[in-house]
């Protein structure tokens, strides 16, 4: 009788799923996930000779996979059977103590992938690119991800024998620069690991985490960083999940906040302007995208989604405030080369210069020289976490 029964539960959900996918399927014809973050699937095209070669097949598989009715809350299901037999590790990401982390491993099926190949080219073209403009100090920053920071104490044993040690190849990479001057932030944020500095739930450092940066960063670059106690704080979100998140649908992880600082005597009120590197320039008066609080993506309220060019201004009101930075109050530009952890940072870095320009070629097939006239800029600087920079080539394009 048991078998019977389970053989009509099953028979049931396998003729059901089709059906209820089906007449529940999205009417766009490639729907956006929120919670991925990307476009679904699109119904395949059907032709003999896609039959034929099975692209056909491998297309619908991937359709119905995107689409299958209930999708989030089968996978939800799924991994929290998975938790309850005591597994921390779902879909490369490791949570303990209310703190998701990604890893950075030689295995793909551990965690991120890392690809030393990709690392020496990097390398490779930020001393070219210093090399090419030996006229304008060129930096780089690379920053740890939290498993970075959190990792000794939260990582299993077993994780920590694959997982690549992201203070050592900070280190070495540091090690392979020529003409380049490194920032390494890795003590810093290390010194405040009991803190709020990485999000529970994403890949990002918080603004705290970015401040710790940008404090340490000003004795390379030449500036006094403002204290915590020159900004006000704003907690403009408490109802953040993000790509970890969305890896693992882990609904016992605390939610994270969104946090916007500004200068406590309004005496910055940046603005900014963006391109793709064809179309007219978009103003905007705000570093500040208060519409992504209401989505999921709320991680794009810090200078908005990610782009080719985008341009902050100071507009310094006065030279009120905090008198250490007076030093600052020459007009100064940087142009920063980076990933999206350099896109909450610019609330503290914009206070310390009249103009950054962020280009993220992640976002472009041009090169650098097409998109801005690099002799136009006071300071360079390479910003990237460990993650993105072991295993994206985007970099190249600076070397063009």
């Amino acid at each position: 009788m048991h078998k019977k029964i389970g053989i009509i539960i099953f028979a049931c959900i396998i003729i059901a799923l089709p059906i209820l996918t089906l007449v529940k399927l999205p009417k766009e014809k490639a729907p956006f996930s929120e919670n991925e973050n990307r476009y679904l699937s699109e119904f395949p095209t059907v032709s003999l000779s896609s039959i034929k070669d099975e692209t056909f097949m491998n297309g619908f598989d991937s359709w119905f996979s995107d689409r299958f009715y209930g999708r989030e809350q089968w996978i939800s299901a799924m991994n929290d059977s998975e938790r309850l037999m005591g597994k921390t590790e779902i879909s490369t990401v490791y949570t303990k103590d209310d703190q998701m982390m990604q890893v950075l491993s030689d295995y793909d099926d551990i965690g991120a992938a890392y690809n030393a190949d990709k690392i020496h080219t990097n390398l490779a073209v930020i001393n070219s690119f210093a090399a090419k403009h030996p006229e304008i100090p060129t930096y780089f920053m690379l920053c740890p991800t939290s498993v970075g920071v959190y990792g000794d104490s939260l990582l299993p044993a077993a994780v920590k024998n694959v997982s690549v040690d992201e203070k050592d190849m900070i280190e070495t990479c540091y090690n392979e620069l020529s003409g380049v001057t490194p920032i390494n932030i890795y003590n810093a944020l290390k010194e405040h690991d009991s803190e709020y500095i990485y999000y529970r739930t994403d890949h990002h450092w918080t603004s705290l985490g970015a401040y710790y940066a940008y404090q340490a960063a000003g004795t390379e670059l030449g500036y006094t960083p403002y204290e915590l106690k020159d900004f006000t704080k704003e907690t403009a979100s408490t109802e953040f999940q993000g790509t970890l998140f969305s890896k693992t649908l882990d609904q016992s992880v605390t939610k994270d906040e969104i946090d916007f600082y500004t200068l406590a005597d309004n005496s910055v009120t940046p603005s900014m302007t963006t391109s793709n590197g064809f179309d007219k320039e978009n103003s905007y008066d705000s570093i500040f995208f208060r519409d992504y609080l209401n989505v999921k993506d709320k991680y794009a309220s810090y200078t908005g989604q990610n782009v080719a060019v985008a341009t902050i201004s100071r507009n310094k009101a006065s030279d009120a405030g905090n008198a250490s930075n007076t030093s600052d109050s020459g007009k100064r530009s940087i142009l920063v080369i980076k990933d999206s952890y350099a896109n909450s940072m610019m609330q503290f870095l914009i206070n310390n210069y009249d103009t950054v320009t962020m280009i993220d070629l992640r976002y472009t097939n041009q090169s650098i020289s097409n998109l801005v006239n690099v002799e136009d800029y006071d300071q360079v600087l390479f910003l990237y976490n460990c993650i993105t920079f072991s295993d994206e080539n985007d970099i190249i394009k600076a070397g063009l």
